[in-house]
């Protein structure tokens, strides 16, 4: 028998109560749908750290999906889901059936009805993993303590090409000598830099300069593409920099994007006005006109020993690499 919407208040001592039997007009809509009418219906749920946190309890409506109820218990719990406002979190959704924890639930998309009518119960854990982030990406730490060679190459990131910083630190962290990570932690990977002349590069990867500038969007960078005099950059605002010795704790900065990025790669960038250090530019290559404002174009490019990769490096690499310029990170 299908719930009827004169029959929705006799759900209400099942809605409330987390160990309350499924009612069996429930456990048949598995071979339905939900009835529009039940889809708002508020039904308490629990929610622990798993394995073996405090319970602590929330509502959500039967037609919500696991993601939704995900982002409700993490709420309760105190703690963001990472990476924040991704659709498919890092971090783990189980289900707790007769006191045994279920495998990491895979289908986050399910609606909680359609998980109750197969058999699964009102009682959730949350499994926060040991999600970093390192430039703009995001991935889980494969343990912990770990060498900074072996978080580089889990991530994809090649020891012999980058050197990996605690974000805003001048000094690499030795390649070798482990380090302790917390969750949410984020370093960046950069190549070493040098003043001079631009480094020549290899033929192009796969990656778009709009997918780069959405990625480090993603991360929490203020970007956008701008056109000005038929050439195309990248403008990223309240860009972090040390102060002192920089007159400012933040700055904007321009990135030319080449026609054929990213065979042709990223190169130095230019320094907007109105920041300086004791009042002069360091390594200033020349001032350009660039919609209507003074940019001052930096003389910061790639080693030879480590240019620019268009199957490895990106925008997000290449902003930690524009950071290493106000930091004299590996200036050689």
């Amino acid at each position: 028998m299908q719930p009827t919407k004169e029959s929705s208040e006799t759900y209400q001592d099942w809605a409330d109560g987390i160990d309350v039997p499924v009612p069996p007009e429930i456990e048949a809509l598995k071979a339905g749908g939900l009835p529009g009418h039940l889809a708002d219906l508020r039904l308490r749920l629990g929610i622990q750290r798993w394995p073996d946190g405090a319970e602590e309890h929330f509502h959500a409506k039967l037609g919500d999906t696991l993601r939704e109820v995900m982002e409700y218990g993490a709420r309760v719990l105190g703690e963001e889901l990472l990476p924040p406002h991704a659709e498919t979190p890092l971090d783990y959704l189980r289900n707790r059936v007769k006191g045994h924890w279920g495998e990491p639930i895979q289908d986050l998309r399910l609606p909680l009805w359609a998980l109750l009518a197969s058999g699964g119960s009102r009682r959730f854990g949350i499994e926060y993993r040991l999600d970093v982030r390192i430039n703009a990406r995001w991935g889980v730490a494969p343990s912990n303590p770990i060498t900074p060679r072996q978080l580089l190459e889990a991530f994809e990131f090649s020891p012999a090409e980058y050197s990996l910083y605690h974000t805003h630190s001048k000094d690499p962290l030795p390649v070798d000598t482990p380090v302790h990570l917390h969750r949410d932690e984020h370093f960046e990977a950069q190549k070493d830099g040098r003043y001079g002349s631009n480094a020549v590069a290899p033929r192009r990867g796969l990656q778009t300069i709009e997918e780069d500038v959405e990625a480090v969007e993603l991360a929490g960078t203020t970007a956008r593409l701008l056109t000005a005099n038929g050439q195309r950059f990248v403008e990223v605002a309240r860009f972090v920099i040390p102060s002192p010795p920089w007159s400012a704790a933040t700055c904007r900065i321009l990135v030319a994007v080449p026609s054929t990025y990213p065979s042709a790669g990223l190169d130095a960038f230019y320094l907007g006005p109105g920041v300086t250090q004791g009042g002069t530019v360091p390594n200033q290559g020349g001032v350009a006109q660039i919609a209507g404002e003074p940019w001052s174009l930096i003389s910061w490019h790639y080693t030879a020993e480590r240019p620019w990769n268009p199957s490895r490096d990106d925008l997000a690499s290449h902003l930690a690499h524009c950071r290493g310029y106000f930091l004299r990170r590996g200036v050689r």
